[in-house]
């Protein structure tokens, strides 16, 4: 996704890597709060660009829904 995708959705591009070890619970919540707070504006967003008729725009959907599963998937992975 480039930048400009990233500007449209008033998001910030996340620079994160797999660690071997997970972050522990206790020290995830930041994380966790931001990863819910995100994924929640984001299914917001898709809603807005669904309903909208002017102007379909098919892959800023679709940016959207990966997004949303990208940090469903990260928000999972610290919860284990």
């Amino acid at each position: 996704m480039t930048q400009n995708n990233y500007d449209k959705l008033n998001m910030h591009k996340c620079d994160c890597s797999d660690k071997e070890q997970p972050i522990g619970w206790c020290e995830s919540a930041h994380l966790r709060e931001q990863l819910l707070s995100e994924i929640s504006l984001l299914q917001q967003r898709l809603a807005d660009l669904e309903v909208s008729t002017a102007g379909i725009d098919f892959s800023m959907r679709q940016t959207c829904k990966e997004m949303i599963h990208a940090r469903q998937q990260m928000f999972e992975k610290i919860r284990r």
